[in-house]
C-alpha cells in the first residue's frame, strides 16, 4: 500500500489502526492520538508541512457534536477545524454529520454486522464482571431483535442462558420461537419482568421507564446497549435500587484489535472502488 493517511482522534480501535496502515507500508501521521513509532503533530497548523490524502478520525466522530471524540488524548478539536482539516479529501469515521460527508463505517452493512460480534461479547463480560454467580441457567431478555439482538441472543442461549426475545414484528417473533429462545411481544412484556436475572437493551429510546422498572427484582442487571442517552430511566433505576449500565463502545473497549481490522477492510475496499 502507498497511501498517506492522517489519524484525528479515536479510541484504541483507530490507534490500532493507525499501526495496521502503517505496517502496511503507508505514511501515516495522527493528532490527539499518540501512537508508537507514528508522528503526532502537536498542534492543526503543522498540517501545511505534511502531505496526506486521506482523514481517519473517531468512530463515533463525536459525542457532543462539536468536538472529535479523543479519549486517549488530552488534545481537543473541534468539529469545526476537523471540516478545515478534511477540505476535500477522502475521510472515514463513523456517525459522520451531513453537512460535513465522507465514508461512514458505521454505515457500512458488513462492517456494521461484524461489529456486532465484539458488541455482544463486550456485553456478556459485563454481565459477568457484574454478576456474583454464573451467568448460565440464568433469565435474560433481549430487548430489540435488529443486528445486535439477532447475534447477542445466539451467545446468550449458546452459553446456557434461559434466553427471551421482545420485538414488534410478527416475521421477528416467528424467527424467535425458530432459533429456540423465548418470543414475547412489547405488549406483553410486563408480565415476564419480575423473572428475569439479566436485561439487555437495545432499543434507542427510553424503553425502560418507571413502570417496567418497579416489575423488576432489585438485583436485576439491566446493560444498556442503545446509543446515548440509552433506553432507561436511569435515575429511577437508582433510586429503586437497581443497577444499570449504559455500555458505549463495547468494540473498542473490549475487542479493539478485532474491531481495527474491519475497519481497515472496509477502508481499504472503499479506497480501491474508487
Amino acid at each position: 500500500m502507498d497511501y498517506n493517511f492522517f489519524v484525528v482522534g479515536g479510541d484504541n480501535r483507530i490507534k490500532l489502526l493507525a499501526e495496521k496502515l502503517k505496517k502496511d507500508g503507508n505514511k501515516v501521521y495522527t493528532f490527539a492520538n499518540k501512537v508508537n513509532n507514528i508522528y503526532e503533530i502537536e498542534s492543526i497548523e503543522e498540517l501545511k508541512n505534511i502531505d496526506y490524502d486521506i482523514v481517519i478520525s473517531s468512530v463515533p466522530l463525536s459525542r457532543d457534536g462539536k468536538n472529535v471524540f479523543t479519549p486517549l488524548s488530552d488534545k481537543n478539536i473541534t468539529i469545526e477545524d476537523l471540516k478545515k482539516i478534511i477540505n476535500g479529501k477522502k475521510f472515514f469515521a463513523g456517525n459522520i454529520p451531513l453537512e460535513i460527508g465522507g465514508y461512514d463505517i458505521l454505515k457500512d452493512e458488513s462492517t456494521t454486522i461484524l461489529n456486532t460480534i465484539p458488541t455482544a461479547e463486550g456485553a456478556i463480560q459485563i454481565a459477568l464482571e457484574k454478576t456474583n454467580s454464573i451467568i448460565e441457567g440464568k433469565k435474560a431478555l433481549v430487548i430489540g431483535f435488529g443486528r445486535v439482538g439477532k447475534i447477542l441472543a445466539n451467545k446468550l442461549y449458546n452459553i446456557g442462558m434461559d434466553v427471551y426475545c421482545e420485538a414488534r414484528k410478527d416475521t421477528d417473533l416467528a424467527w424467535i420461537k425458530a432459533y429456540g429462545y423465548k418470543p414475547i411481544y412489547l405488549e406483553k412484556m410486563n408480565n415476564i419482568l419480575c423473572k428475569m436475572d439479566i436485561i439487555f437493551n437495545t432499543v434507542p429510546y427510553e424503553i425502560m421507564d418507571k413502570k417496567k422498572l418497579i416489575l423488576l427484582k432489585r438485583d436485576t442487571l439491566i446493560i444498556d446497549l442503545a446509543s446515548a442517552p440509552g433506553g432507561i430511566d436511569y435515575d429511577t433505576a437508582e433510586k429503586l435500587g437497581i443497577k444499570a449500565i449504559l455500555a458505549l463502545g463495547l468494540p473498542g473497549k473490549y475487542a479493539p484489535d478485532t474491531a481495527s481490522d474491519y475497519i481497515k477492510e472496509f477502508i481499504y475496499k472503499t479506497i480501491e472502488k474508487k
